[in-house]
C-alpha cells in the first residue's frame, strides 16, 4: 500500500516583507519547515513526497535556497529511496528561465526525484508500486488552461494521483487563475487529487476521489489561519484515506477587538492577552472597532508596540474604529440631512432622561447612529 506525503505551496526564497524585520526569521523557518516534511516523509516511511506547485515563490529564488531544497531532497533519498515529485506552480512554473531548467542538472543527480513537464512527460510511473503521479506543470503565472487537460489514469496501474496547481471553482475565481472544474474531479479512475495553489487546508467534496488542498505548510501570507499542515495519503485496494498533519510552527491567530469607551493602549493590550495568551509563534491578525472617547489616550502604534513582545508579529488588519463627535461637532451637522435631524433628536431625548443610566444609553446610540449615518463600520 504506497504512503504519499502531500505538501505545496512552501515558497521558498518569499520576500514576506509584511513582515518587517522578523521576514528574514520567517524565510529561515520556511527552510526548516521543509526539513521537517522530509523528516515526516523518512519517518512514515512514506514511498513519495509529491510537492503539488510552488516549492519555490518565484523563478528566482536566492540560490541558498535552492542549494537547501537540493540538500534536503537528497538527505530523503539517501534515508530512505523515497520518490520526489514536483509540479511547477504559478510561481515557480515551467516557462522561460524556469528554476526547475536552471538547475535540472543539479535536480537530475539526486535519485529519485522528478520534475513533471521537465522531460516533457507529464508522468511519473513507478511500477513496483503500482503508481502512477501525473500532472500538467503551469506555463506561466496566469493561465485559463484547465489542470486535468488531457491527463486520464492509466488503467496498467492499481493507483492513479493526478498532481494539480489551480483553483477548484467551487467558489468564483478569475477565468485565468489555473481553474479547475469540479466535473473534472468526477472522471473516474483516479485514486486521490494532489491539489495545490490555497493556502489552507481544504477537502474538495463531490470528486471520484479524495481532492485535498494541504494548504501553505508555514505561514506565507498574514490571511491563512488554516496554514501549516502537510497531507499523509494511504492508498489502499479500497481508496485513499488522507490525514492532515502538522508540520508548521507560527499560526495566525485573527481577533476583533472593540475599542469602545478603552482609555489607552495598554488597557487594550491586556484586553487582548486575557483572550489570546501570549505566544512567541502566533501571528495577531487584529482588527479595530468600536467608538473611542473624544478625550482617549488610545494610540495604534502604542498597542503595536506594547504587544511586540508577546507574539511573534502583531499585524493589523482592519481599522475600522472611530472617534466620538463632541458637543461641537454634534452642533455643526446640518439640520437640512438626516444626521443633523437624528442628532438634535437623540439631544432632545438625553436631556429628558430620568437617570443616569437611560441616559448614557442614549448618548450610546447617539453616537452609533451618527457613525452609522456617516458610512463607517463602527460594528465590526
Amino acid at each position: 500500500m504506497p504512503i504519499l506525503i502531500h505538501t505545496a505551496d512552501v515558497h521558498l526564497g518569499a520576500p514576506l516583507g509584511w513582515l518587517g524585520p522578523r521576514a528574514t526569521e520567517q524565510r529561515q523557518r520556511l527552510r526548516r519547515t521543509l526539513a521537517a516534511i522530509v523528516d515526516l516523509t523518512l519517518s512514515e516511511r512514506a514511498d513519495c513526497l509529491v510537492v503539488a506547485g510552488d516549492l519555490f515563490d518565484s523563478n528566482s529564488p536566492p540560490a541558498s535556497d535552492v542549494r537547501f531544497a537540493i540538500q534536503e531532497f537528497a538527505r530523503l533519498a539517501a534515508g530512505g529511496g523515497a520518490q520526489v515529485i514536483l509540479l511547477p506552480g504559478s510561481h515557480d512554473h515551467l516557462g522561460r528561465a524556469s528554476i526547475y531548467s536552471s538547475y535540472s542538472r543539479e535536480f537530475a543527480q539526486i535519485p529519485g526525484v522528478r520534475v513533471l513537464g521537465l522531460d516533457g512527460l507529464p508522468s511519473v510511473d513507478i511500477e513496483r508500486l503500482g503508481l502512477s503521479v501525473r500532472g500538467n506543470p503551469a506555463s506561466s503565472n496566469r493561465s485559463s488552461g484547465h489542470q486535468l487537460a488531457g491527463l486520464a489514469p492509466d488503467a496498467r496501474f492499481a493507483h492513479n494521483v493526478a498532481v494539480l496547481h489551480g483553483s477548484v471553482s467551487v467558489v468564483p475565481i478569475a477565468v485565468d487563475d489555473h481553474p479547475i472544474d469540479v466535473s473534472e474531479l468526477e472522471a473516474p479512475g483516479w485514486s486521490y487529487f494532489a491539489l495545490g495553489h490555497w493556502h489552507s487546508w481544504r477537502e474538495i467534496d463531490g470528486g471520484s476521489a479524495p481532492a485535498v488542498y494541504p494548504g501553505a505548510p508555514e505561514v506565507i501570507a498574514i490571511d491563512q489561519a488554516g496554514s501549516g499542515n502537510v497531507a499523509r495519503v494511504d492508498l489502499g485496494d479500497g481508496g485513499a484515506s488522507v490525514e492532515r498533519v502538522r508540520v508548521g510552527t507560527r499560526n495566525v491567530v485573527p481577533l476583533q477587538t472593540d475599542l469602545t469607551d478603552a482609555p489607552d493602549a495598554d488597557v487594550v493590550a491586556e484586553e487582548i492577552r486575557a483572550k489570546v495568551p501570549p505566544d512567541r509563534d502566533a501571528i495577531l491578525r487584529l482588527t479595530l472597532t468600536g467608538l473611542l472617547a473624544v478625550d482617549s489616550a488610545f494610540d495604534v502604534d502604542a498597542l503595536t508596540e506594547a504587544l511586540a513582545s508577546d507574539y511573534f508579529h502583531v499585524a493589523l488588519a482592519e481599522r475600522a474604529y472611530h472617534v466620538r463627535l463632541g458637543d461641537e461637532e454634534l452642533e455643526d451637522l446640518p439640520e437640512r440631512l438626516v444626521i443633523g435631524r437624528f442628532a438634535r433628536l437623540m439631544k432632545a431625548r438625553i436631556a429628558e432622561a430620568a437617570t443616569d443610566a437611560e441616559r448614557q444609553d442614549i448618548e450610546d446610540a447617539l453616537q452609533l447612529g451618527a457613525a452609522l449615518l456617516q458610512g463607517k463600520d463602527v460594528l465590526g
